[in-house]
C-alpha cells in the first residue's frame, strides 16, 4: 500500500499560498524544478488508481481504492468506473514534518490536519470521432490539454465565469524523465509505480472559475488554481499520446493583485484538488476494462466547497457526483460536431454569398471558446456536493444511491439554516462559521 513517504506538500487540498508562486518572469532553469515537483507527487497517486503498466496486481490498489460502483448514461457509451481513496491525517501530518515549511505555517497546517477523501473516476472510450457517446484523441487534447478551462466552460452548466489570471512561459523547459517511485505492499513484494516516462510540452497557469450553487440560498463559489499540464514524449522526442492534467487550489489567491474573480467583495472562496490523466492504452496497458487503441479517462479530486456544508456531507456525495462529467462533456461535444458540420454546410443559397465560411468561423470559435453550453444539468464535482442540498441534477438521471445521498445531504443543510457566511482560512481555504 502507498506510504506517506511517497505523499507530497503541493498536491494536497490545503494548496499552496499566492506567495510562494513563482514569478511570472522566471527563467526556465528556475521554473523546471517547480514543475518536475509537481508531477513527481501527481504521477504516482493518479497511477495507484490505474496503473500505466501491467505489473501491478489489482489487489493492491483495491485497497488503496475501494470500489463505489460503475455508472451508466444513455450520453455516453462506456461505463464510468468510481472509486475512492481516504489519505489519513495521519499520512500527511508525515507530509507536512518532512516539508520545507516555515515554523508557523507548519504549525498552522498540523493544526487543521484532516483526512482527504479522494474520489476518483475511470472510463475507456473508443477513438471515434463521428460516434456520439465518445470522442476523439484529437478531442481530447483539445479539450482538456490545449483548452482547459474553455472547454470546461463550455460544458459545464453551472460555471458562470471564468479567467486565466497568470500564466508561465515553460516553453524553455526541456524534457525530463519522472523516475519510478518503488512501493512496498503488505506482503512484502514492491512495484514501480506512476515513472520511467519522459514528460514535457509543460504549461502552467493561474485559472479561476466561479460557479452557482443552488442560488438563492448558497452562494456562488469560486475556485482559483494553479494548473499544469504535461505531455508524455517517446524515445525519439515526439508527442506520446498520454498526458496529465494537475490542479492544485490557491485559497488566499484573492489577496494577489492577478486575481480577479477571488478578490471581489464577497467573493466565497472553495477548493479543489485534482490529477487527471487521459492516454490512448498500448497493449501492455490493456489489463483492466479497456482494449489497445482506445483512450483512458481517469481523474481523481478532493474538495471541500465551503460554507454551511460539513465535508463529511461533501465526501459522502462526491463519489455520487464526480462521474457525471462524463456524459456532460460526451454530449457536449457531440453538439459541437453537430454545430460544426452545420456550419460547413451552410443554409441554402448562402454558398454564393460567402456566409458558409463566416458560419463556419463562427463555429469553430464557439467549440474552443465554449460558448455554447448544454442545458442546465449537474455541477462539477467540487460544487455539486453544495448544490445537491436544494436541487436534483436532471441530467443524467441519479441511481437509488445517489438520490439517498441527495436527501441526506439536504436534510444536513436543513439542520445548518439557509444563510451562510465565512471566514477563509489563508493556508488551508477551509471555511468556517461566523
Amino acid at each position: 500500500m502507498a506510504s506517506a513517504a511517497n505523499l507530497g506538500p503541493l498536491v494536497r487540498l490545503w494548496g499552496i499560498s499566492a506567495s510562494r508562486l513563482p514569478s511570472p518572469s522566471v527563467s526556465s532553469d528556475d521554473l523546471a524544478p517547480f514543475l518536475f515537483s509537481i508531477l513527481q507527487e501527481a504521477l504516482p497517486f493518479i497511477d495507484s488508481a490505474a496503473p500505466r503498466a501491467a505489473d501491478r496486481p489489482d489487489s493492491t490498489i483495491k485497497r488503496e481504492w475501494k470500489p463505489k460502483g460503475v455508472k451508466s448514461s444513455p450520453d455516453s457509451a462506456a461505463p464510468v468506473e468510481v472509486s475512492e481513496r481516504a489519505v489519513g491525517a495521519g499520512e500527511l501530518e508525515t507530509v507536512v514534518a518532512r516539508a520545507l515549511l516555515d515554523d508557523a505555517t507548519r504549525k498552522k497546517t498540523q493544526a487543521r490536519l484532516r483526512n482527504e477523501v479522494w474520489a476518483c473516476r475511470r472510463s475507456v472510450h473508443e477513438d471515434v470521432p463521428e460516434k456520439k457517446g465518445t470522442a476523439s484523441w484529437a478531442e481530447f487534447v483539445r479539450c482538456f490539454r490545449d483548452e482547459h478551462a474553455a472547454a470546461e466552460d463550455g460544458f459545464t452548466p453551472a460555471i458562470i465565469a471564468t479567467c486565466e489570471a497568470l500564466s508561465w512561459d515553460c516553453s524553455g523547459v526541456g524534457p525530463v524523465e519522472i523516475a519510478d517511485v518503488e512501493e512496498e505492499e503488505e506482503d512484502g513484494n514492491t512495484h514501480n509505480s506512476g515513472g520511467g516516462q519522459r514528460w514535457g510540452r509543460f504549461t502552467l497557469k493561474v485559472v479561476e472559475m466561479r460557479h452557482k450553487v443552488a442560488r438563492p440560498v448558497l452562494k456562488d463559489r469560486t475556485f482559483p488554481v494553479l494548473q499544469l499540464t504535461a505531455t508524455a514524449m517517446t524515445g525519439s522526442g515526439a508527442e506520446a499520446k498520454e498526458f496529465v492534467v494537475v490542479s492544485i487550489p490557491l485559497p488566499d489567491f484573492g489577496t494577489s493583485e492577478a486575481s480577479q474573480l477571488a478578490r471581489e467583495k464577497g467573493a466565497q472562496i472553495a477548493v479543489y484538488v485534482s490529477v487527471e490523466r487521459i492516454r490512448v492504452l498500448e497493449q501492455n496497458q490493456a489489463h483492466q476494462s479497456g482494449k489497445a487503441g482506445e483512450i483512458e479517462w481517469l481523474m481523481a479530486t478532493a474538495s471541500d466547497a465551503g460554507g454551511v456544508l460539513p465535508s463529511w456531507v461533501q465526501n459522502m456525495a462526491m463519489p455520487g457526483m464526480i462521474w457525471k462529467d462524463v456524459p456532460l462533456f460526451l454530449k457536449w461535444i457531440d453538439g459541437e460536431r453537430r454545430a460544426m458540420d452545420v456550419a460547413k454546410a451552410g443554409p441554402p443559397g448562402d454558398a454564393a454569398a460567402g456566409k458558409s465560411t463566416e458560419n463556419t468561423s463562427t463555429a469553430a470559435a464557439a467549440a474552443t471558446t465554449g460558448t455554447s453550453k448544454p442545458a442546465e444539468g449537474s455541477a462539477p464535482a467540487a460544487a455539486a456536493t453544495a448544490a445537491s442540498a436544494t436541487a436534483t441534477a436532471t441530467a443524467p438521471k441519479q441511481s437509488p444511491d445517489d438520490t439517498d445521498v441527495t436527501n441526506k445531504i439536504a436534510a444536513a443543510f436543513d439542520s445548518t439554516g439557509e444563510t451562510e457566511a465565512a471566514n477563509t482560512d489563508p493556508l488551508t481555504g477551509s471555511m468556517s462559521l461566523k
